[in-house]
């Protein structure tokens, strides 16, 4: 981790001298007695953390951090107090997006732990925003759907998320070879192509402690795991040449039944590729490693499939994926891992493994977790 620069605010000037000694060994420093000095140092300087004291005269800490958004929106904000006010916690979380609150007294280990995890999430925003815009870039390049720049997409997802990728390969594979069961033209074919392969690009701007973690996601967790759908949608833009595939990306979470999102689509009304691709996102997350499991085999997953035709998967994608599948999968998964010759956009890349699964990343889970313990 690099040296970043930190705001610490509180009316008692003994409280900042002992937040320097706990924090200055590691980071740059810069305290502030209220809150208007503390804005005026976020006008000059590139502040990474905000540590700040709920109760101070004139401006209150949650105040500050407020007002502190259109300065240094991405900086992470710390709230210390003495005492417990309920309201403050809401209007602090609300208003000022908190990244923890800390009751005092405080203890300087813990301190230092918070502000090393708060300052690695405030790096790996920094990454994925730069990522985001990378593949903005490249995405731009796009419009003329050469097949040079898709593959140049595709590596730069390898390169940067590996595993997404692989699955993202997978899926899209998937995807042509039940469109064609469907007997959609080529035009659909090719646009389904694409949204398999782009579909995930949203989870770039995921944290690694929710794609990898081995666990079932809390609320919130889910809840910005869910957005990458339209995330993704959001980084295809508005390019000429994607209309129909950023369509089938945004949609591709919608189920059968209206219950799925961003837009609780029903039936017909979602997208065809966006209903295949949901499909072939399930079969290759259910017969592959996940972050999170194992896979559960080709005789499960057909199990899955069925019991959810009408609610969440349109029966007739399930359908043509089974009569795709009458041999247990295995031409399917030998064509989509060694010769796939159904690619409109030449989309055969040595750079990308559509073998890749998710077993590395289970094994870096576990890994973490003993660190964790020990």
């Amino acid at each position: 981790m690099r040296r970043h620069k930190i705001l610490v605010v509180d009316d008692e000037v003994p409280n900042l001298r002992l937040l320097r000694r706990v924090l200055s060994e590691d980071h740059d420093i810069f305290e502030a007695t209220g809150g208007k000095e503390g804005l005026e140092i976020l006008e000059k300087e590139q502040i990474s953390l905000i540590i700040t004291d709920q109760r101070m005269p004139s401006m209150t800490g949650v105040q500050l951090l407020e007002q502190s958004l259109t300065l240094r929106p991405d900086a992470i904000k710390i709230l210390l107090t003495g005492y417990t006010d309920v309201q403050a916690l809401i209007d602090a979380i609300n208003a000022g997006h908190v990244y923890k609150y800390i009751p005092k007294p405080w203890d300087a280990d813990e301190l230092k732990l918070t502000v090393r995890r708060a300052l690695e999430a405030f790096e790996l925003k920094e990454n994925n925003d730069n990522l985001v815009v990378e593949l903005r870039a490249a995405l731009a390049e796009l419009e003329s759907l050469s097949v040079g720049t898709i593959r140049a997409l595709a590596d730069a997802l390898d390169a940067k998320c590996d595993y997404t990728a692989g699955h993202s390969l997978r899926v899209s594979r998937i995807a042509v070879l039940i469109g064609r069961q469907l007997a959609l033209p080529d035009d659909m074919l090719r646009d389904v192509e694409l949204g398999g392969i782009l579909h995930d690009i949203g989870k770039i701007g995921v944290p690694e402690s929710i794609l990898w973690k081995p666990d079932k996601l809390t609320p919130e967790e889910r809840s910005i795991m869910s957005r990458h759908p339209v995330k993704s949608a959001e980084i295809i833009g508005d390019l000429k040449g994607l209309v129909r595939a950023r369509e089938y990306v945004k949609h591709h979470h919608e189920y059968f039944d209206g219950t799925g999102y961003p837009d609780g689509l029903k039936g017909e009304d979602i997208p065809i590729g966006a209903r295949i691709i949901l499909v072939s996102d399930a079969y290759d997350a259910m017969t592959t490693d996940r972050p999170y499991r194992k896979a559960i085999g080709h005789e499960r997953a057909i199990q899955e499939l069925r019991k959810l035709r009408d609610t969440q998967f349109d029966p007739h994608v399930v359908d043509a994926l089974l009569a795709l599948t009458e041999d247990g999968g295995k031409e399917m998964d030998k064509v989509i891992k060694e010769q796939f010759d159904e690619s409109f956009i030449g989309l055969t890349l040595a750079s990308v493994d559509p073998a890749k699964t998710g077993k590395q990343y289970r094994e870096e889970a576990e890994r973490r977790a003993r660190l964790a313990n020990s």
